[in-house]
């Protein structure tokens, strides 16, 4: 759905991505995705079952909570930037990429949502190994969140003007794009972690349950029931 957004709404709004930046998220994208490939499952085995499906509520929860937040914090970033647009500004759609406030913007935000859907979309506990068992991805995730929030700050001005981002106008701008990078992560990751130790809980829970039922697995459960269906037999 963002890529959607950007191909039409922004596209024809004349944001482009330069080669460099395009290079940059490609190369992340395909990195990540290799590394979570490499993840191990979890040594020990889960109480809970396995998501069955994609249409679980937790899964369609956080998707949901997770597009709201980068379509909200996109949406903003751009209005920000369009705000601060010469008057005199002509969209070119055929044009070639240059520079501008707008793109810039859009790129920053962009890359922190793409470095947020994978760390809030790491499965993890209890099925496979938590990210911090996986220290590669977790290393080039963190160095890549360092990076965006590097460029949104403006720390390292010769590496912005590599990936062809233009200086913020001022310092309430900046501290503008900064926050929004910090509510897209922030929001983005914490709901889905809340919403996933929350259906992991209820899941231990229900299999803690039926383990009682079945006299499974607990010391003693389902013994008062055997009990019980045996006297009613003698009887």
């Amino acid at each position: 759905v963002l890529s959607a957004f950007a191909m039409s709404v922004l596209t024809l709004d004349g944001v482009k991505l330069g080669d460099g930046q395009t290079a940059m998220e490609s190369l992340f994208t395909s990195m990540c995705f290799f590394m979570v490939s490499r993840s191990a499952p979890a040594k020990d085995l889960a109480k809970q079952r396995p998501n069955g499906s994609v249409f679980a509520w937790h899964v369609l929860l956080t998707l949901a909570l997770q597009l709201i937040v980068h379509v909200g914090v996109l949406v903003s970033g751009w209005k920000l930037a369009t705000s601060l647009r010469d008057k005199e500004f002509k969209r070119d759609l055929e044009g070639d990429f240059e520079p501008n406030l707008t793109n810039t913007v859009v790129f920053q935000l962009m890359a922190a949502m793409h470095a947020s859907s994978f760390l809030a979309n790491y499965e993890g506990h209890p099925f496979m190994q938590p990210l911090t068992a996986n220290k590669p991805l977790l290393y080039s995730l963190s160095v890549f969140v360092l990076l965006i929030f590097a460029t949104g700050s403006e720390v390292i001005p010769e590496f912005n003007s590599a990936l062809s981002l233009v200086p913020s106008p001022n310092e309430d701008f900046r501290r503008q794009v900064v926050t929004l990078l910090m509510l897209d992560v922030g929001l983005s990751v914490g709901l889905s972690r809340l919403i996933g130790a929350v259906a992991v809980h209820l899941g231990g829970s229900a299999a803690e349950k039926r383990a009682k039922e079945w006299g499974l697995g607990l010391p003693g459960a389902g013994d008062g029931e055997r009990e019980s269906k045996a006297h009613k037999k003698t009887k």
